[in-house]
């Protein structure tokens, strides 16, 4: 995708400011109201799912440190969802800091990290992907730590019975 572009018809894609091993993230904006947006795409050749996964899980997951799910859909190439746009991940913040964070401040930041997760497992998920990378802060709250990425987050106890289901060694590592 390129600048420019329009998505869903209101989400203008400004610029490329992350790639993972799934797909890409831009930045961008929405035309109508001038929000800032996080524009996330993943090839459907690759027919992971994942961005259908995350959508579904943003749906579910409405709390503080979550972003918002904005849009989720697809076109002939791409997946393609619409989240709240965040600032940096806390491995920019350690590389930027050269690895040293005043004491109050990484006991602050590791309250935030165990609530989310926290929360996540409340609703009877696991993340699977926990790693400085996915922990960032908000644009408009600094102070607010996010979890992100969700494409590989599954469920680990039944709805119904809220027992612990079975392990299966059959399934790929993540």
């Amino acid at each position: 995708m390129e600048s420019n572009q329009l998505v869903f018809g209101k989400y203008e894609i400004i610029e490329q400011i992350g790639q993972g091993a799934f797909g890409k993230v831009y930045s961008g904006i929405n035309i109508k109201t001038m929000d800032s947006v996080a524009i996330k795409i993943e090839s459907r050749a690759l027919s992971l799912n994942l961005l259908k996964s995350e959508a579904l899980y943003l749906f579910m997951l409405k709390s503080v440190g979550i972003p918002k799910l904005y849009a989720f859909g697809k076109n002939d190439k791409y997946n393609i969802l619409v989240e709240t746009l965040l600032a940096k991940s806390l491995s920019i913040i350690l590389e930027e800091n050269k690895k040293k964070i005043r004491l109050k401040d990484s006991l602050m930041i590791a309250i935030q990290i165990i609530e989310r997760i926290e929360y996540l497992h409340s609703k009877l998920l696991i993340h699977r992907d926990i790693k400085p990378d996915n922990f960032l802060i908000g644009y408009d709250d600094p102070h607010i730590i996010y979890l992100i990425d969700f494409g590989l987050c599954q469920k680990y106890r039944s709805n119904r019975t809220r027992n612990h289901i079975k392990f299966s060694s059959k399934s790929k590592f993540t």
